[in-house]
């Protein structure tokens, strides 16, 4: 009963567009990962795991949306315990982003979203991205560290 009530309330902000996607904290792309390489420095690889943050941040579109596996995403809401999310959104896209110092981030994106980013933002354009940050995923080489992003809206720069 809690994990639907938390369901409900982790959704209904993303499917009601009449709450206008307030409550968004607007960051950077550099600013997440500089913030969770900090909190994640004396961790092995895997996956930190916090509270779903609603965060805003612009970034330049380095890709297309394209097909990808949705691993990584299934994992984490297997750990938070809401797996029956992809039962209700479906996600099996993907779509990279540079930050402003030049970093790639791929983030998932809703299905319903993929038509509207691939025809309305161009490639090398900055698009305002409007996520849930779910999980921060480490690596052996922190270079290759990742926030792990799911994509509720975005409007063109």
């Amino acid at each position: 009963m809690i994990r639907c009530v938390f369901l409900v309330f982790f959704l209904l902000p993303n499917l009601a567009f009449a709450e206008g996607f307030k409550g968004y904290r607007t960051t950077t792309l550099d600013a997440i990962v500089e913030e969770w390489d900090g909190k994640t420095k004396n961790e092995g690889p895997g996956f930190s795991i916090s509270k779903p943050e609603k965060i805003k941040f612009t970034a330049a579109m380095r890709g297309a949306a394209v097909p990808c596996s949705n691993g990584a995403l299934v994992a984490v809401l297997k750990i938070m315990n809401f797996t029956d999310l992809l039962k209700q959104v479906s996600v099996t896209h993907c779509v990279t982003f540079g930050s402003a110092r030049g970093r790639p981030v791929i983030a998932f994106i809703q299905d319903t979203l993929v038509p509207g980013i691939n025809t309305d933002v161009a490639v090398g354009r900055n698009v305002e991205i409007y996520s849930d940050f779910l999980a921060y995923q480490v690596s052996g080489d922190r270079a290759r560290n990742t926030p792990i992003l799911l994509i509720n809206r975005f409007e063109p720069k």
